[in-house]
């Protein structure tokens, strides 16, 4: 995918519960100061999809920068969701890797063409960011990419 020459900015893990998670990795190799907030915030309308249609996405997320890579850990609320579907078929884990790149819609077309299709989108909370979650599954032998467009 010759787009994607750049530096990912995030890796994302799914877990079953969050704060055990955030105190494990804690005592495990000291890892500490995540931002955890609640999505959507409350009254936030980010248009999110799931497999193209609309959906009312929430879950717990934290986040922790480590040098140039941000740690995102998302606990999924109830529902029909990326990130329960991959609980149940796969448990906890690593989910995906996020790249941020002006090119969002070129990359979103080039993936299109290639058959990847968007299995869940939406809008960021802060300003007008957007991300797609694309179904890299067969190619990357079960990870997920997540392209992200910048405000």
């Amino acid at each position: 995918m010759e787009n994607l020459q750049r530096q990912p900015d995030q890796v994302g893990i799914v877990v079953y519960d969050l704060n055990a998670f955030l105190k494990s990795i804690k005592e495990l190799i000291g890892m500490d100061g995540f931002e955890v907030i609640d999505y959507p915030p409350e009254g936030v309308d980010v248009g999110t999809t799931y497999h193209g249609d609309p959906s009312r996405l929430n879950m717990k997320v934290a986040f922790c920068d480590f040098g140039s890579i941000q740690l995102e850990v998302v606990q999924p609320g109830e529902g029909q969701n990326i990130y329960n579907d991959f609980l149940k078929e796969r448990g906890p884990g690593l989910h995906h890797i996020r790249f941020t790149d002006k090119q969002f819609d070129q990359i979103s077309e080039d993936f299109s063409r290639k058959g990847i299709k968007i299995i869940s989108s939406g809008r960021g909370v802060h300003g007008n960011s957007q991300w797609a979650y694309f179904d890299t599954t067969k190619e990357l032998q079960g990870l997920i990419l997540e392209i992200r467009k910048p405000a």
